[in-house]
């Protein structure tokens, strides 16, 4: 050492001598990494899929909810009966609430769609069918992943056409 500054060795980058002075800890830290890759990641996987599995029931359970309070709206409307009331809006905001926590982006945006076009004055059933469908089909591919129904196979089976 020369004053504050220490000389060093220039060191072998292929040197490996400091591994038998350490070679506990490094056999040690393999075990560790080991255990780690072993046990502890499939483990989080398990557990993941295991969340994964618990959203896409509740999901399913959420659309169920919707879809059915949506067509005990629309019977109830085809026939004129009335579809007020506390218990009836306590329902409805039960089942869009559900919706809007657990469904799909996709859902979500065709299910606001469809609410803003039916908040309109002047609205046809046409296109609100086609809204309609337009969440039916959002929920379809949430729920299966992708779906190779289209709008156009949706035109004459909605509920608007066929009751």
């Amino acid at each position: 050492m020369i004053g504050f500054f220490m000389i060093a060795a220039p060191v072998n980058p292929c040197d490996l001598s400091w591994l038998a002075t350490y070679k506990e800890i490094v056999v040690a830290f393999i075990a560790v990494l080991g255990t780690v890759f072993g046990i502890v990641f499939p483990y989080l996987s398990q557990r993941n899929k295991e969340l994964n599995l618990r959203i896409a029931d509740q999901k399913r359970r959420t659309y169920t909810r919707f879809l059915r309070n949506f067509t005990e709206i629309a019977v109830a409307v085809i026939h004129d009966e009335d579809v007020s009331g506390k218990e009836a809006d306590r329902e409805r905001m039960r089942a869009r609430d559900q919706l809007l926590l657990y469904g799909s982006d996709e859902v979500i945006k065709a299910y606001d769609a469809w609410v803003r076009y039916s908040d309109l004055e002047d609205h046809d059933l046409t296109k609100e069918s086609e809204l309609v469908n337009l969440i039916l089909l959002a929920i379809r591919k949430d729920l299966l992943g992708g779906t190779k129904v289209t709008k156009e196979h949706l035109e004459n089976l909605s509920s608007f056409n066929r009751g």
